[in-house]
Parts: structure tokens; C-alpha cells; sequence
């Protein structure tokens, strides 16, 4: 598949100028049940603060908008027209999804009960949610689907991207990955996986994690061209911190590289 445009948004801020500085060390915050502060790659609030492309869906939680601003940043790449389109698909892949507003409204239920719940934080927790905000944003009115799986999703959005464009059910696919850090995701990693103390992934024995966030999307069709979409060997974990839709960022990374 021949990229047409590729969309960053990562701890290190946004686009190219994301993948081109010097290393950055992470937050540090506090974890339940933890005495020393636990690092992680999050973006930064002032990343998702662009009024031009999420002015329109201002009730989005950042899951959402961390997703969309990359999908816009794509296809503002490649310079195409989308809106009103139907001959362009959405395949969005994810590990946990919007994990943060799912127990935040699982929370409400416990304090409030089934009446008093928000109906926005509830419409923000399906998984979902992303691609319907992109869609909107976009004006993009081909399908759409979004995969939720632990091993390799970004891997099965693109093999479900190649089988859209051969059997031509779009001309085009909007592809893209992305989770998020949440308090309940780093009391679990700091319980289950060796912690960077410093900040710094290590990739090789002694392997040292530090969990990351972010979202990377690629305007994709089924052509040959300079800049074809594969699943790079080299990891920038170093950069973006460990997630398991980490592949889709470093293709970004690779491609703003190259």
C-alpha cells in the first residue's frame, strides 16, 4: 500500500518535528501503592489544543482527540480532498481503547447509579468513539471499523486495509493506531513489568519499559509508489515509550525518516 500522508501525535508533540530532536526523559507521576514516581511518555495537554481541528468535538476525551488530530494531520499531508467522500474507509486499531472514560463512567455508575451517569462520558467509553469523531472532523463517509486486540492490531488494521482496497470497497483507507497511559494502566504496569527508574527504555537484556501513549495515522491506497506502508523491524520505543500499538508509531517515525 502507497502512503499518501502520515499523522504523528506522541509524547514528543506532533508531526515530523516529533521524530527529529534529541531525546526528551518522561513525566513523572504518581502511582496507588508506589513510593517512587513512575514514569511515562504522555502528550502533553498543549499538543491537544488545536481549536482548528478539534473546535468541533470540544467534548471528545483525549483518547479521541489524540486519534483524530492524527488522522487530520494524514490527510492534511497528503494534500487530498476527503470531505463528503464514500470512497474512503476508517480502520482504526487499538489495544485498550478508551480505558481512562470506560472506568471513569464504571466509577460514576458505583457513586451516582444508572440515572446519574453522563451520557457523554458513556458515548466517550465504546470503543468506537474515535472513529466516529474522525469521520466527523473529516467529513469522511466511507466505512468504518475499529479493532480491539492485544496481539498485534496494528498488524491486523493493515491486512484488513489491504483486503478494503483489493476487493474495492474503497478507494482509499484512512489507517491508523493509538492507545493511552491512565492511572489504572500504570499501577498495572508498575506492578507487572521492570520499570525504567530513569526514564530511559531499554530494548535489550536488561529490558526496561517505560509505557507511552500516542496515535499514528497513514492515508493509504492500493498502488505502488516511493513511500509503501511496512511494518518496520526498528523500534522507537526509546522515543514514544512501550505500548502494544507502538508498531503503527514507529512506521510514522520511519517514514518522516526516510
Amino acid at each position: 500500500m502507497q502512503i499518501l500522508g502520515t499523522g504523528l501525535v506522541c509524547a514528543q508533540g506532533r508531526g515530523k518535528d516529533a521524530v527529529s530532536g534529541e531525546w526528551n526523559p518522561p513525566s513523572f507521576v504518581d502511582v496507588p501503592f508506589q513510593i517512587e514516581p513512575f514514569p511515562i511518555y504522555a502528550v502533553a495537554s498543549e499538543t491537544l489544543k488545536d481549536k482548528a481541528v478539534l473546535g468541533s468535538i470540544r467534548r471528545a476525551d483525549r483518547f479521541s482527540k489524540m486519534a483524530t488530530m492524527a488522522a487530520y494531520d494524514a490527510v492534511a499531508d497528503s494534500g487530498l480532498e476527503v470531505n463528503g467522500s464514500d470512497r474512503v474507509g476508517i480502520i482504526f486499531a487499538t489495544a485498550f481503547g478508551p480505558h481512562n472514560t470506560t472506568f471513569r463512567f464504571q466509577d460514576d455508575i458505583i457513586d451516582y447509579g444508572d440515572a446519574g451517569v453522563s451520557p457523554t462520558v458513556f458515548s466517550n467509553s465504546v470503543h468506537n468513539a474515535a472513529v466516529s469523531y474522525i469521520s466527523r472532523v473529516l467529513g469522511i463517509k466511507g466505512p468504518t471499523w475499529t479493532i480491539t486486540m492485544f496481539e498485534n492490531p496494528f498488524g491486523q488494521a493493515v491486512e484488513l486495509a489491504e483486503a478494503w482496497l483489493k476487493e474495492g470497497r474503497c478507494d482509499k483507507v484512512l489507517l491508523g493506531a493509538g492507545d493511552e497511559c491512565g492511572t489504572v494502566m500504570e499501577y498495572i504496569c508498575s506492578q507487572r513489568l521492570p520499570v525504567a527508574s530513569d526514564g530511559k527504555v531499554q530494548l535489550e537484556d536488561p529490558v526496561a519499559y517505560v509505557p507511552g501513549e500516542g496515535a499514528a495515522f497513514f492515508l493509504v491506497d492500493g498502488q505502488e509508489g516511493e513511500a509503501q506502508l511496512e511494518i518496520p523491524g526498528e523500534s522507537y520505543a526509546t522515543v514514544f515509550g512501550n505500548m502494544l500499538t507502538g508498531p503503527a508509531l514507529d512506521c510514522a517515525a520511519d517514514y518522516f525518516g526516510s
